[in-house]
């Protein structure tokens, strides 16, 4: 059983890897064996702190119709939070305030609104 402050840990880890993946347009939708491989988490810890971050509305489960397929996605605040989390943890090791962000000073990626996706960039 983990303790309270364990499961905000990896509630934390997920947010960040969730956000790192939509930044680096690895996928919006992850599934928990991608947070498995990736945490190295037991599938009962992911499985908790997926729960409680749906509960918190920082992520969705969206409906496909099949049951088998599930996966999750962040949600307009779950990408505030896990882009918070991930500049938290990572930004004294990056060259600049984020790597996701291009070198356009006029885009969208430098405003404090930024929606997690440089438009700049995936215009070329």
């Amino acid at each position: 059983m983990n303790s309270p402050e364990q499961e905000l840990h990896w509630q934390d880890e997920i947010l960040q890897v969730m956000y790192w993946m939509h930044g680096e347009h690895l996928g919006q939708d992850v599934t928990p064996a991608q947070l498995y491989r990736l945490l190295h988490l037991d599938p009962t810890h992911v499985e908790t702190a997926l729960r409680q971050l749906v509960a918190f509305g920082l992520i969705q489960a969206p409906a496909d119709g099949d049951a088998s397929r599930t996966f999750y996605q962040l949600t307009e605040r779950g990408i505030v939070e896990g882009k918070r989390r991930f500049l938290d943890e990572f930004s004294p090791y990056l060259g600049k305030d984020s790597h996701l962000e291009c070198g356009e000073s006029d885009c969208s990626c430098h405003c404090p609104d930024w929606d997690g996706m440089c438009h700049t960039s995936t215009e070329r």
